[in-house]
């Protein structure tokens, strides 16, 4: 070692750049950021708790297989045989909505069919269709309807083009084209009514081939088919009225009513949403109110009983499981492809996060577990509202993140589900109120006029409510009982009929009446001197009444006693029109954007809290000339 002298220079340690050491700490800091936000979590794994089901599989062993799943549960053991009653309809009048013959012979082959040898022997064409592409070509063949308007010729093309404008009209049967469809389309029409009275009526689903086990893309067909039939029998329905037809009428209402049942008992929610649409066609159908063609008791009780008897909804329950099959398919489509997330929420999914979740690394055991479970609580009705975390520190960690994910695909399925539900309750209300008007007529035909306000004894105080004396009316047994129990020459709140008052009769109950008193109803009909229903206690005849007139209406704020007398709705009241938020009315209903109302001839319909009072005031006296 050499000795140091005086004159030796000093010798210092090498010291470490600057530079290094920020490279050093850029360095951890990169793979902390990876680590925290970039790095992915394990496999998906599947279990009960993520994937909610495990099998079938698909056919590499790594997914679950949601539509094979889906098709295991909603396809009966005949649905190859003609036990299906879709299957013979399918093979008479063929399938439009597909195009593709690859599509086609996938559909066919569900049914046990041949696309390429079982060809169509009859044609079906939606009267929307056919009429309103001879209305752009000949209109002159519609003089008969528009030849009396005094309008310019724009108002006048507006209203030939207008199909709803055609069907109201009280001659649009008498147009020789209306034969010509009926002509062309009674022998399927005939065959549909005759197969919906099977048990089972169910189509078949397809999906894009490109994607194998995503329920996204799968096809519902059958759907927007029998929505075509439906509107067919609807026009049917208001032909036969008009010329005199009233079993044809009420053997195609049915029909559309059973329909209805069958389409809503599609697995997902949207063909359960097409059946409450085809059952609110159904409901809105009139039998009365011309009088060359009045529906007799006989014909009414058929029409009646066949209401009581139709299969129930399916219901929420069951669509919400296979609703979480469509949610979690989905999931796994965004888990293969982030920018799916995109394609499926439009903007939804980039509004709620602002960034770019195809950069971020997520744990989807999580996410399937927090979104499976969420299921698990909203089928035990045991979920609360959706108030997710808007903290930006949830992206700092891969379970946060993972979580803020599942709260964005609740934002994108949830709130649909939630909808529905409504839509299921409006539906029955709209029920309720169809059967109502329905018992309404039944006592007329037997009484010869409609029932009073109330029953009154021999000094002239009211007894019962017009509600009782519609009990024997429903074809219902169990109402019929309770109707046999009552003491009518008591008073509805003698002791003996006192007990009666808590009974719910589900035909006087909006379900979406949520919290109302045991035995309650929002129901009630309209008094006034010159309307259907007085202050007098005396039933009165449907002379010098138009058909356009309210008859039954919500009255949400005020619930009274389903037998009580002495409350019922005064014209002055009604005339207020529909109460909203903003703008209180005594008709009002827990509905969103209106009410449901039962019709003077024999429809039920839901009406807009936007509609004019000067229309509304003219529903009201049954002046209108036309439905809303």
């Amino acid at each position: 070692m050499p000795k140091l002298t005086p004159e030796s220079p000093v010798q210092t340690p090498r010291k470490i750049g600057w530079y290094v050491y920020f490279c050093v700490i850029g360095l951890v800091l990169i793979l902390l950021v990876w680590f925290s936000i970039f790095r992915n979590g394990p496999p998906l794994r599947i279990s009960p708790e993520t994937t909610h089901i495990t099998e079938p599989l698909t056919p590499d062993n790594r997914y679950v297989d949601y539509f094979a799943a889906l098709e295991q549960r909603i396809y009966p053991p005949e649905m190859k045989t003609d036990d299906n009653g879709y299957r013979v309809v399918l093979r008479a009048i063929g399938q439009q909505e597909i195009t593709s013959p690859e599509q086609l012979q996938q559909y066919y082959e569900k049914l046990g069919l041949d696309y390429f040898h079982d060809k169509p022997t009859l044609t079906f064409v939606e009267p929307h269709f056919m009429l309103t592409k001879r209305l752009e070509s000949h209109p002159e063949d519609f003089d008969l309807i528009f030849a009396d308007m005094d309008m310019d010729d724009e108002a006048r093309n507006r209203f030939r083009r207008d199909w709803n404008y055609v069907l109201r009209h009280p001659d649009f049967h008498k147009l020789p084209i209306i034969q010509e469809w009926r002509e062309a389309n009674d022998a399927a029409l005939n065959l549909v009514a005759e197969q919906v009275k099977k048990p089972i009526f169910v189509p078949p689903y397809i999906q894009d081939n490109e994607i194998t086990s995503s329920l996204i893309t799968m096809r519902i067909p059958g759907a927007q088919e029998m929505r075509s039939f439906a509107r067919g029998f609807d026009t049917r329905v208001r032909i036969r009225v008009r010329e005199g037809d009233m079993h044809g009428a009420i053997d195609d209402a049915l029909a559309c009513f059973r329909l209805a049942r069958h389409a809503e008992k599609q697995a997902l929610m949207v063909g359960g949403l097409v059946g409450i649409a085809i059952e609110g066609i159904a409901q809105s159908m009139a039998f009365d109110g011309y009088s060359e063609s009045r529906a007799n008791a006989e014909q009414l009780k058929r029409l009646q009983d066949g209401l009581a008897a139709l299969s129930p909804h399916q219901g929420l329950a069951e669509k919400l499981e296979h609703e979480r099959f469509l949610c979690l398919s989905s999931m796994l489509d965004i888990m293969k492809d982030p920018a799916m997330l995109s394609k499926l929420a439009g903007s939804v999914g980039g509004s709620r996060s602002g960034l770019n979740w195809q950069v971020f690394g997520l744990d989807w055991n999580v996410v399937f577990k927090k979104v499976n479970g969420v299921y698990d609580e909203i089928i035990a009705k045991t979920y609360g509202d959706f108030d997710p975390s808007t903290n930006p520190a949830r992206l700092l960690t891969l379970k946060s993140r993972s979580e803020a994910m599942a709260d964005i695909i609740f934002a994108l399925f949830i709130p649909a589900a939630e909808a529905a539900s409504e839509f299921y309750h409006r539906a029955e209300c709209t029920m309720n109120m169809k059967r109502i008007v329905l018992a309404m007529h039944l006592y007329e035909r037997e009484h010869g006029t409609l029932p009073p306000t109330f029953s009154v004894d021999a000094d002239g105080k009211p007894l019962h409510s017009w509600r009782t004396l519609l009990l024997p009316y429903f074809g219902d047994e169990e109402l019929a009982e309770l109707y046999a129990q009552i003491r009518l020459n008591e008073p509805w709140d003698s002791d003996h009929n006192l007990p009666f008052h808590q009974r719910n009769l589900d035909v006087y109950r909006c379900p979406s009446s949520r919290g109302m008193p045991d035995g309650e109803t929002s129901y009630a009909v309209i008094v006034g001197d010159d309307l259907l229903f007085t202050s007098d206690g005396q039933g009165q005849t449907f002379d010098g009444h138009g058909r356009n007139m309210l008859m039954v209406v919500e009255r949400k704020d005020d619930p009274v006693c389903w037998m009580c007398p002495h409350s019922e709705l005064s014209q002055t009241d009604a005339e207020l029109g529909i109460g909203t938020r903003s703008t209180p009315a005594p008709i009002r209903s827990n509905h969103i954007g209106g009410a449901n109302f039962g019709m003077r001839d024999g429809g039920a319909m839901f009406i807009s809290e936007t509609e004019s009072l000067e229309f509304f005031g003219e529903l009201v006296r049954g002046t209108a000339n036309e439905k809303p």
